[in-house]
């Protein structure tokens, strides 16, 4: 399968220490990528990548080698290798129950307590359908440090999402939706546009599993 996820040497260093070192990053599958994002958030990752991690930029503008045009010519590679949608727009069933059927496994194996915690650091497709590794420091290069507790997405622990988000049917509607850029959310919030939204990939079960087990971090 193509654009299915893999693996990037990196270099990081100890922001105490400034001991170097390197790390194997899982690269998240990008052939649900507009299942997530628009295509100008897509445009946007590209053109200026994602700072501390291997994702360089690429366009121009962000000090990369590609054009506009260029640009463009990935975004249309991309939508050609992405997952064939069902009839409503969404991921298909069969892939919602491959997530499922993970997350259940992991459970079952003790890795995790509950679904939504295994949902949360799901590793299926490089941590694709994730939350952790946006979420977490160090998860997306076998380092774990504290769960949720904020990396290139904000900290959920101590109670944050509650206070942006005190009735749980409003978090669920930003989780389906993500972020857009400028628009407000929850208490007191604005979209950056980097929030992704799963509505199209989770199932309402799954996404409620999550925000169960974030809402208790």
């Amino acid at each position: 399968m193509k654009g299915g996820g893999g693996v990037a040497s990196y270099a990081i260093s100890d922001p105490k220490t400034g001991q170097v070192k390197q790390v194997n990053w899982k690269a998240p599958a990008i052939n649900t990528v507009f299942y997530r994002y628009s295509e100008e958030e897509v445009r946007f990752i590209l053109e200026y990548g994602r700072p501390f991690s291997p994702m360089s930029a690429w366009g121009l503008v962000g000090g990369g080698p590609m054009n506009e045009q260029q640009i463009q010519t990935v975004i249309e590679y991309v939508k050609s290798i992405e997952i064939p949608r069902d009839e409503n727009g969404r991921l298909p069933v069969e892939k919602q129950e491959e997530i499922q059927a993970e997350a259940e496994r992991l459970v079952k194996a003790g890795t995790y307590s509950t679904i939504g915690e295994a949902l949360f650091n799901l590793d299926l497709g490089s941590g694709n359908y994730s939350c952790a590794r946006c979420h977490t420091k160090g998860w997306s290069y076998g380092e774990p440090e504290i769960t949720g507790g904020g990396a290139l997405g904000p900290n959920l622990t101590g109670g944050s999402t509650v206070r942006q988000f005190p009735q749980r049917d409003a978090m669920i509607e930003f989780i389906k939706g993500g972020s857009e850029f400028g628009k407000k959310y929850g208490e007191q919030g604005q979209g950056s546009g980097r929030m992704p939204a799963f509505g199209l990939m989770l199932s309402d079960d799954q996404i409620g599993a999550i925000i169960d087990y974030v809402r208790g971090l």
